[in-house]
């Protein structure tokens, strides 16, 4: 087997590992909405986190979250990203986050 083969098959290989890495389908943390927050609102204010969260994967960018708690983003899953980056965006907009969610992922 020559050499540039055995590269192609070593790059196909990768390319399909990496493809197989799962996305968060949602936070896996819970989140209660702002004191006289109708639900209409809180219903959007989750759905645009959703949507920032997945942005924030997409680029590769730590959350504020995980950069206040000195964790290094290696140590992190992806699921543990997606909700730190959740949780901020929630508590942004108003949203009650128990302090504990957000602990349990920077820990």
């Amino acid at each position: 087997m020559s050499f540039f083969c055995r590269i192609q098959i070593a790059v196909t290989v990768c390319s399909v590992a990496a493809g197989c890495v799962s996305q968060p389908i949602g936070p896996a943390v819970a989140v209660k909405p702002g004191r006289d927050k109708p639900l209409a609102v809180f219903l959007r204010d989750d759905a645009q986190c959703k949507q920032y969260a997945r942005e924030q994967l997409a680029r590769g960018v730590d959350t504020r979250a995980a950069s206040d708690a000195r964790v290094p983003r290696a140590q992190l899953n992806v699921q543990q990203r997606y909700d730190l980056a959740y949780l901020e965006c929630m508590h942004a907009k108003g949203n009650e986050v128990s302090e504990r969610a957000g602990a349990n992922h920077a820990a």
